[in-house]
């Protein structure tokens, strides 16, 4: 049985600890609102980039076509040719610290699994997180390239400036196809892992995304390939601005719902220790009031 002493040191302790966990759930949903209006910031650029390349990708269609020529629907600088080796690229974006759950691990599974239906080829993997680049590799899948989170929104945009070289690094070498895997923050403190196919591109999705929603489209008049390689590289640059965000908005979703069930536990903890306390407390008492009449008996005899 412990002491009193030892009782309200533990009681000291556990109210620190709830004062931490109130805090990182004050920092972790100030921070879901500030990686929310990063992502929300992206769709009119999103939009406009879009567009444009659907506008891009359909006229070298109708050129092609023109000239009899057949050739597939990815851009042409992203066409891999016959003698390329066949590869994939994995891009995962996951956290650098814990006390998020099972955010990294399911990611980790969910990779695993999507690619388990994949062909059997080279696989590259870039991952932005120390954390889910440790659980990929439990997954099997080792990292080539790891890096650390962006601490805040506004450096979102130097992280992904270092992925870009990588990502044409790994088209030289002959990567066919590029997978973006991240967690997809829903409201609410739910998230879920997605992905989505950065290279090549789905030129009828896009037309069909694009021109069904669209009133007017752009027009250009610089060079068609010029315009297609700009709009490729901003069409990653936003893809993985997007999907940082999202991810770093799951991430502290996660550890949100995290320290909710932690401050429970801690109520509930500090409901128990106290309940204890006031026993101990009423024991002690009842004890030197047995001492004192005990005493005050001898005293008469």
């Amino acid at each position: 049985m412990p002491t009193l002493e030892a009782l309200r040191h533990t009681l000291a302790t556990v109210e620190e600890l709830r004062s931490i966990v109130r805090t990182m759930k004050a920092l972790a949903a100030v921070s879901i609102h500030q990686y929310e209006r990063a992502v929300s910031a992206l769709i009119d650029y999103d939009r406009a980039v879009r567009q444009g390349l659907a506008v891009v990708l359909r006229e070298q269609a109708v050129k092609n076509q023109a000239q009899g020529m057949i050739l597939p629907d990815e851009a042409p600088d992203v066409v891999p040719t016959a003698s390329t080796p066949s590869a994939i690229g994995v891009v995962a974006f996951g956290s650098d610290h814990g006390l998020c759950g099972r955010f990294n691990e399911a990611l980790a599974e969910y990779v695993a699994i999507t690619l388990r239906d994949r062909p059997e080829v080279q696989r590259r993997v870039l991952v932005v997180g120390i954390r889910q680049a440790g659980a990929l590799e439990e997954q099997g899948l080792p990292v080539q390239q790891a890096f650390y989170t962006p601490s805040a929104a506004s450096a979102i945009q130097q992280i992904v400036r270092q992925l870009l070289p990588v990502l044409e690094q790994w088209q030289e070498a002959g990567v066919i196809e590029i997978l973006l895997f991240h967690n997809r923050h829903r409201g609410a403190n739910s998230h879920e892992p997605t992905w989505v196919r950065l290279l090549p591109l789905d030129s009828d999705a896009l037309n069909r995304e694009v021109l069904s929603s669209a009133h007017s489209l752009p027009g250009y008049a610089i060079d068609r390939a010029e315009l297609l390689a700009a709009l490729l590289r901003e069409w990653l640059f936003v893809e993985l601005f997007r999907a940082c965000a999202e991810s770093l908005a799951s991430e502290h979703a996660s550890r949100l719902l995290a320290m909710q069930t932690a401050e429970r536990n801690i109520a509930d903890r500090l409901t128990e220790l106290n309940a204890t306390y006031r026993q101990q407390r009423q024991e002690a008492i009842t004890a030197e009031l047995l001492d004192v009449v005990a005493g005050f008996e001898a005293t008469l005899e």
